[in-house]
């Protein structure tokens, strides 16, 4: 064997090693810079919640554009290890103007998002034991924002979580079977969809991507998004569902645009 070719899996492991290493280093806080007349500041905390395979990566640039641009700052950071521990890196005391709260997973590909259920559910739990948190917001992508519908709609009633302000839900797919055999993780959401009662000041903001015209963002067809219509419908929580055109799957994360649409849905005259 050529000797160049015995160091390909080394330096194909190391380069891995080093996106991993590189998709885990989440911003700094940052203070706000300015306040604006638009924007009404409370104590409630943002939490951010990456899809399948996300990293800090995945909201990083909205963390940093958020302070500059007067709307809110970054507070913590959750780390979720591969066993469930939490981590949280930072200093908070409960209090601030728009808290945000960057979660990370450290196993973040994985086959399904009920484990990510799990974990954002004992996230909540925390947030109102030890920091007295007692409503929240949520801005999740992708399987991130799944993830956070079953939390809302199958656990948040319980007393020992807090209750939703407002969710923002970024290419978030709910079912993905189909029209006549809707999936089973669907069907979950459909039996304990009572358990919204407990959420009457909620809001949820359906965004979703479209390109060429076609009714997917190129990930995540649009038919798999607004099922969530029949989960909401004769619930106290608002609802809202915002397309954006000529936006990928990517994007809906990732542009000035975007990051302009969820601050205005989570703060502005809120």
């Amino acid at each position: 064997m050529n000797l160049k070719w015995q160091w390909l899996p080394i330096i194909l492991g190391g380069s891995w090693l080093g996106y991993h290493w590189l998709g885990q280093q989440a911003v700094p806080p940052e203070p706000l810079t300015h306040h604006r007349q638009d924007v009404t500041y409370s104590q409630t905390p943002t939490l951010l919640i990456p899809g399948w395979a996300g990293n800090a990566w995945t909201f990083n640039g909205f963390l940093r554009w958020l302070p500059r641009a007067g709307y809110a700052q970054k507070v913590l950071t959750v780390r979720v290890s591969w066993t469930g521990k939490l981590r949280f890196n930072g200093h908070w005391d409960g209090t601030g103007e728009n808290p945000v709260i960057q979660v990370l997973f450290d196993h973040s590909v994985t086959r399904g998002y009920q484990q990510q259920v799990q974990w954002l559910t004992t996230i909540l739990r925390t947030l109102k034991q030890q920091y007295g948190v007692t409503s929240y917001n949520v801005v999740a992508h992708s399987w991130g924002g799944s993830a956070a519908v079953h939390t809302l709609v199958r656990h948040s009633h319980h007393v020992d979580l807090p209750v939703l302000h407002r969710l923002v839900l970024l290419g978030a797919p709910v079912d993905e079977g189909s029209l006549d055999s809707p999936d089973v993780s669907y069907q979950r959401l459909r039996a304990a969809k009572h358990h919204l009662m407990a959420h009457p000041k909620a809001r949820i903001i359906n965004v979703y991507g479209t390109l060429s015209g076609h009714l997917t963002d190129g990930s995540v067809p649009v038919s798999q998004i607004t099922p969530l219509r029949g989960v909401v419908s004769g619930s106290p929580v608002g609802y809202v569902e915002v397309h954006v055109p000529a936006t990928s799957h990517r994007q809906l994360h990732a542009t000035e645009r975007m990051w302009r649409l969820i601050a205005t849905h989570l703060w502005v005259n809120a």
